[in-house]
């Protein structure tokens, strides 16, 4: 009788420690670590997991991409989160910065759980039309 007790708590010991742990869940609105997406426009401009996050005291350096396409862009939390300047090579076509107090209205920064949301208006060309100058909307969601 005794044995058999001792044998059924440790087949449930045993069963306790071999179960997976729980799946991390991503809150809502919120991507998974190292993700990045774009919107020029309104329009998709894709989604890379080329994502680099350099935090240097109430700065945040965001890298995304690689060098013909991808987005550089600097988010400070010093009192708030701001975005202090955002350059796109050829995302969705389009290659253009913000960069704040520069005229354009202010960027717009949040953030849940560890992924930031950008959204502003850069000025730019369109890789298909180069000669002239635009401006566009963007939004830009990347997780560190």
């Amino acid at each position: 009788m005794i044995g058999t007790a001792i044998l059924a708590g440790v087949t449930a010991g045993a069963a306790a420690c071999s179960s997976s742990p729980p799946q991390a869940t991503t809150p809502p609105g919120a991507l998974s670590p190292g993700t990045a997406q774009f919107t020029i426009d309104g329009r998709d401009a894709g989604t890379t997991h080329a994502v680099r996050c350099s935090p240097a005291g109430f700065l945040t350096t965001i890298s995304t991409g690689d060098d013909t396409s991808g987005i550089s862009a600097m988010v400070s939390n010093e009192d708030e989160l701001t975005a202090e300047s955002v350059s796109f090579r050829d995302v969705g076509g389009f290659t253009g910065s913000y960069n704040a107090g520069l005229g354009e209205p202010a960027a717009t920064v949040s953030m849940t759980g560890r992924t930031y949301d950008i959204s502003g208006t850069a000025r730019g060309f369109r890789t298909d039309n180069a000669s002239f100058s635009t401006q566009s909307r963007f939004t830009v969601k990347v997780a560190c």
